[in-house]
Order: C-alpha cells, then sequence, then structure tokens
C-alpha cells in the first residue's frame, strides 16, 4: 500500500491491478490478503462515520453564529439610530420577563464551559465572525476529507473485490486439473 496520507492523516488505499505480483511483494496469501483489506476497510468506514458525526456537529453550529450576528447587527443599527426597544429574557428556568433596553452597548456571550463574558458591540461581532469563520473551515475541511475517504473505500471495495475474483479463479484452475 502506498504511504501517501491525506491532510488529516488517512492513508492512500493504491489499486492493486496485478493481485499476483501484489500478494508476492506483501507476502500474503490470498485469505490473509482479504482479512487486510477487511480490516482497512473496516477503518476507513469508521473513520467516515466519525468525520461525518463531527462535521454534523459542526455544521449545527454556523446557524447560531448567524442569528447572533443578525442580533448583533438589530443592536448596532438601534444604537446608531438611538432607539429603545422593548425586549423578552429568561430568568431562569421558564421564567421570563420583559425589559426595556435604552441605548445598548454591550452583550454577554457563553464561550463555553459555563463561561459568559461581557463584549462591546464591535468585539462581540469580531468574534463571532471569526469564530463562524473557523467552523465554516472545519466544515469545508471534513468535506474535502470526506470526499477522499469516500475514494478510498471505493478503492479499497475494487481491491477486496479483485483478491476474492483472484482466488475464484485460482481453485476453479486447481480444480479442473
Amino acid at each position: 500500500m502506498s504511504d501517501a496520507l491525506s491532510a488529516r492523516g488517512i492513508p492512500k488505499s493504491d489499486l492493486i491491478e496485478d493481485v499476483e505480483s501484489w500478494l508476492a511483494k506483501e507476502k500474503l496469501s490470498i485469505e490473509e490478503a482479504e482479512v487486510v483489506l477487511r480490516e482497512k476497510y473496516g477503518k476507513y468506514k469508521y473513520v467516515e462515520s466519525s468525520m461525518t458525526a463531527q462535521k454534523q456537529r459542526m455544521a449545527e453550529k454556523i446557524p447560531e453564529f448567524e442569528n447572533s450576528l443578525s442580533i448583533i447587527d438589530t443592536l448596532i443599527a438601534k444604537r446608531a439610530a438611538n432607539e429603545s426597544f422593548e425586549t423578552t429574557f429568561l430568568l431562569s428556568d421558564d421564567v421570563y420577563t420583559k425589559a426595556t433596553v435604552q441605548k445598548p452597548e454591550t452583550v454577554s456571550i457563553w464561550l463555553g464551559a459555563n463561561v459568559m463574558v461581557e463584549y462591546d458591540l464591535e468585539s462581540a461581532k469580531k468574534l463571532l465572525d471569526k469564530n463562524r469563520g473557523s467552523v465554516q473551515k472545519v466544515v469545508d475541511e471534513l468535506t474535502s476529507e470526506l470526499a477522499y475517504i469516500k475514494d478510498q473505500i471505493t478503492t479499497t471495495e475494487v481491491n477486496m473485490s479483485h483478491i476474492v475474483n483472484y482466488g475464484v479463479n485460482k481453485r476453479r484452475l486447481a480444480s479442473a486439473k
């Protein structure tokens, strides 16, 4: 097999065109080769499943960033127009109250791990833009890696079928003698 790796370190699977010479080079029997390829196929499928789940989790965050950025844009517009507005906010579980905001200057953002930080509106917008960009970059990288892994899965499936067909033909020739 090849030493080439993807950006995330996933090994490349080379197409086996000459099964007999490949088996000799790898010093494997047909049965051993089938086991090796099935194991490799299982690893590729596991990585594909893991990356798909990770991509989905990351992609779900993008609309949250979009919504937060939209809210900050609204707050900036209200501040620029010197308009007050009424909002409803959560006091505790299932308890809401109304408030009038005179001139929005800051916003609090959950950073995770039970940490909330207060930012001025422009800084909050920069932070959320940066974080959205980072998440989008990861989603794009995962999309590329998933395309790569699907190619490796297909190549491994073809290799598995080459090995099986080679074994069938070899047994057929042996029984014909």
